[in-house]
């Protein structure tokens, strides 16, 4: 609990003030106070607590990485004499259009993607600290698919509610608001990363199987926890699954379909991706954890170079391994693979029947 607490509260920051706060008095009385509050927060989030624990220790890493930017960070502003201005930062003249909300403003720069349904922009947040400051912004183009913003909003207040080593898989929720024309707004933390559909771009004929295995085992992880949670996703397709090269972290993305305790509250599928969803999904039948293992299958077969609808792979691609995850794809969900926790066992089991131990093996893109 206590470094989910920590883990949140630095990764929903978007500057070193939010972390260490604002602190009176001149540069030493400012730098003394910063460095206590650094080392209490660094002893909770420090990886060398974690190694009982692979999942806790990605997550303090992650953690103790940003806390330290955050203090470098700190450091440089009481420096120049700008600690303390994150909130108060004026807002670029050049900017293209800013959003205020309650909580501060937000710099809009870019389009990052356009869909069918919603735009997303990229920006930053006014006075936020350049590598934490950075944001991605999903707007519907019509208020009549505000619901699915609404039930974005819901789905990642849920995860961020309570503790969980999966947090670093799950995009970071800051805020929301309403345009003019009353199309809801969501307030992301921009990732770092790309989705599939950039991997295959860049690889055509598709990765190494052996790249495509911790991709695998970091969403299966996930979804084991957001299944336990009574959540389906719905609509797990290339662009919604994200990886960072550097640290082999990876993000399944746009909860806006998921639907949450469909047995008791009648939730069900909202989207049909025809290369991508489950056949049930196309039938309207009840949302069941298979159903996301069916799409996470797709993707595996896609990043690999492998053809979607036949399910077939490329020879290099182990026997074992291509039977693994042509076991997602079953067409009947009762024949299917059903638990994601228990898929993640057999995936690290299989890891290590091929390969041996597990490498960190580098990712270029």
């Amino acid at each position: 609990m206590e470094l989910q607490m920590a883990y949140d509260n630095i990764m929903q920051a978007v500057c070193a003030e939010d972390i260490f706060g604002i602190v009176e008095g001149g540069k030493k009385a400012i730098a003394d106070a910063i460095k206590g509050t650094y080392r209490r927060i660094s002893k909770i989030v420090h990886p060398d607590r974690y190694n009982f624990d692979v999942n806790k220790r990605e997550m303090a890493d992650e953690a103790f990485r940003r806390l330290n930017e955050f203090y470098e960070g700190a450091q440089n502003k009481i420096d120049n004499g700008t600690y303390g201005k994150c909130l108060d930062e004026d807002v670029a003249e050049d900017s293209s259009f800013v959003i205020k909300t309650s909580k501060r403003e937000y710099i809009i720069s870019s389009t990052l993607a356009e869909g069918d349904l919603s735009t997303v922009y990229g920006g930053d947040c006014a006075g936020g600290d350049d590598f934490a400051g950075k944001i991605a912004v999903k707007v519907f183009e019509d208020a009549e698919d505000n619901d699915l913003a609404q039930n974005e909003v819901k789905v990642l207040k849920l995860f961020q509610a309570e503790p969980s080593n999966q947090s670093k898989h799950l995009p970071v929720f800051l805020d929301r608001f309403k345009t003019t024309s009353g199309q809801l707004g969501t307030i992301l933390r921009y990732i770092d990363g790309y989705d599939l559909y950039s991997v295959r771009d860049k690889y055509k004929k598709g990765i190494d199987r052996k790249h495509t295995v911790w991709m695998l085992n970091r969403a299966l992880s996930l979804l084991g926890y957001v299944h336990s949670k009574g959540i389906i996703h719905g609509n797990i397709e290339p662009g919604h699954f994200m990886i960072r090269p550097k640290d082999h972290n990876a993000w399944i993305v746009d909860w806006c379909y998921a639907a949450t305790n469909s047995s008791r509250s009648g939730d069900g599928f909202k989207v049909y991706n025809e290369d991508f969803s489950a056949p049930e999904v196309k039938d309207k039948k009840p949302p069941l954890p298979a159903a996301d293992l069916y799409s996470l299958g797709k993707c595996m077969i896609f990043v690999l170079g492998g053809d979607v609808e036949t399910n077939e792979m490329p020879n290099a691609v182990e026997d074992k391994l291509q039977r693994f995850i042509k076991f997602f794809v079953r067409e009947s969900p009762l024949q299917r693979a059903q638990d994601a926790w228990e898929m993640h066992e057999k995936l690290r089991e299989l890891i290590i029947e091929l390969w041996g131990p597990k490498k960190f093996l580098e990712f270029k893109m």
